[in-house]
């Protein structure tokens, strides 16, 4: 078949001689060389980034961001050789400090142990709380109750860590009464350490004035993306502004599959019933008393964008009576579980102006009370809560006053922090919306478009309540309900012959074939019987 054989010793020689290789580290593994003056650089960039709430860092599961902590771990650790140099530590040459002993014998111990004991005073060891700080004595004898520690617990705060662990933004949602009351501060300086992505969500706006709520916005705007809401499923507010805004984030993070947004915050300060507001349905259980929600609930709003449910969260206070009644005004301890719901009224009475107290439960505009107590008897007596000797129940009329103030039912508000330039609110808004269109459009900000929106149609909000001329600053009077046609100027004067006028019973319906009947009851006669005062009313007997 071949003409000849094959020449093996040629097929063994190379095509090329043997070169040398240029020794060069990028042959052997994945590293890239870098300047130090460009790493410094780019340090900073990404530090800005990351600190910037307002800003998202694209594709950063792409870049080193292990730089950034490992700067701050380094930063952190103690430098040994600026304490001590190397020679007196670890070289031969090395100095030892001697131990400082209080006694070099046993006698000396027994008189160090007996002074101390002669200077010690037992009382004091009740006043030292659990951080060795020494706390004074309350001089009401205030004792602790253990429903104060609802939310306090570890299982609470494991749920909390599952929500940031699977969170990629984080909603802290806050009440607009109290917005800086019902804020964790804490928790947000830890979650932007971890890098995550927080905004503020400042719900039940429909419980204040407009300008409470534009004022609470633009103050804490400066530390984070906040947005003004009115949760309900059948007319909400700021709903398209919070639907905005997730989805900036879900189209910014192209790089994850799927969003995460968790909402956080206080018990009783409608974080299920956002969550409903989105859905446009009721999904998560919801109810206007704390601890309803006990474990963490997954919802799918879109195919990226996942919401996560976390139960209330309380961070740690002092056990003293001051923090106590701040739980029970915030809402976090049902007020049924109170041994003594009556301690908590005082501050009821001092944040509440009084022409609202008598126009939420119909009292006398003549009605004065010195005290607490007095106050509870003239209600408990007006709402017939009695106890065995015709005294009233205190305790009783006690809750239903916390029950009207944790639902809103009760007018108040913190008042904001006041600004100077307050006439200039409408050209703000302008300019606000205005730049909210540039920053859109160059990709940098992420919540002034919502803002802007959520500012400009806070006016649509109607207020539940009907405050006075200086808790409305000059804002218009809320149109009075179809019920009560009285102005609201009245309705802090009310006649006591009007309020003690018994209520006109409802007629009840007739059934059967829907003949009319001639009863003044309107209730028909049954059959084999008659009906005397038709017939008086006909023969005239």
């Amino acid at each position: 078949m071949y003409n000849k054989k094959p020449d093996r010793q040629r097929m063994k020689e190379q095509s090329l001689k043997p070169v040398r290789i240029q020794p060069d580290r990028r042959w052997f593994g994945n590293t890239r060389v870098i300047a130090q003056e460009k790493m410094q650089a780019f340090r900073e960039t990404i530090a800005k980034g990351v600190e910037d709430p307002f800003s998202v860092v694209l594709k950063s599961s792409k870049l080193p961001m292990s730089l950034l902590r490992d700067t701050e771990s380094k930063a952190s650790r103690m430098d040994l050789l600026s304490v001590s140099p190397y020679q007196e530590v670890f070289s031969k040459k090395r100095q030892q400090k001697r131990a400082k002993i209080a006694a070099s014998d046993l006698e000396g111990f027994l008189e160090a142990a007996e002074k101390k004991a002669e200077g010690y005073v037992g009382d004091k060891s009740s006043l030292v709380d659990a951080f060795g700080v020494e706390k004074s004595e309350d001089p009401a004898g205030h004792a602790g109750e253990e429903i104060f520690n609802k939310g306090t617990s570890r299982r609470i705060w494991g749920e909390l860590y599952k929500v940031v662990d699977a969170s990629d933004v984080l909603v802290f949602v806050l009440d607009a009464r109290d917005p800086m009351g019902t804020r964790c501060v804490q928790l947000e300086r830890e979650l932007r350490r971890r890098q995550k992505h927080v905004v503020l969500l400042v719900n039940k706006v429909d419980l204040v004035p407009t300008w409470v709520t534009r004022r609470w916005i633009s103050e804490l705007m400066k530390e984070f993306p906040t947005l003004a809401f009115h949760a309900s499923i059948t007319n909400p507010f700021g709903k398209n502004s919070l639907l905005n805004l997730l989805r900036q984030f879900a189209n910014l993070l192209k790089d994850k599959k799927h969003v995460t947004v968790g909402m956080v915050g206080y018990p009783n300060v409608g974080k299920s019933s956002v969550i409903n507001t989105l859905k446009r349905k009721k999904v998560c259980k919801a109810a206007p008393v704390p601890g309803e929600t006990k474990v963490w609930q997954y919802i799918a709003l879109t195919r990226k964008l996942y919401l996560l449910d976390c139960p209330g969260i309380v961070p740690p206070s002092a056990s003293d009576f001051d923090a106590d009644c701040a739980k029970v005004l915030k809402g976090v301890v049902r007020a049924e579980r109170l041994k003594t719901p009556s301690d908590y009224i005082h501050e009821v009475l001092l944040r509440v102006k009084k022409p609202y107290l008598l126009q939420r439960y119909r009292l006398p505009a003549d009605t004065t009370w010195n005290d607490s107590e007095e106050f509870l008897t003239i209600l408990g007596k007006k709402m017939g809560k009695l106890v065995k000797g015709g005294d009233a129940d205190i305790d009783t009329a006690a809750r239903i006053v916390l029950y009207d103030w944790q639902r809103g039912r009760i007018p108040y508000f913190t008042a904001p922090p006041e600004i100077q330039e307050e006439k200039e609110t409408p050209e703000k808004d302008a300019r606000l919306a205005e730049g909210a269109s540039e920053a859109a459009a160059e990709g940098e900000d992420l919540s002034i478009p919502s803002a802007a929106q959520s500012l400009n149609g806070l006016s649509e909000i109607p207020c539940v309540h009907v405050f006075d001329e200086e808790d409305r600053r000059g804002e218009a009077t809320p149109a009075p309900d179809k019920a009560s046609s009285s102005t609201p100027s009245q309705s802090f004067a009310v006649n006591d012959e009007e309020q003690e006028a018994p209520k006109k019973k409802r007629r009840r319906k007739t059934r059967g074939n829907g003949r009319p009947s001639t009863r003044s009851d309107g209730v028909a006669p049954e059959p084999g019987t008659l009906d005397w005062k038709a017939v008086v009313a006909e023969f005239g007997i």
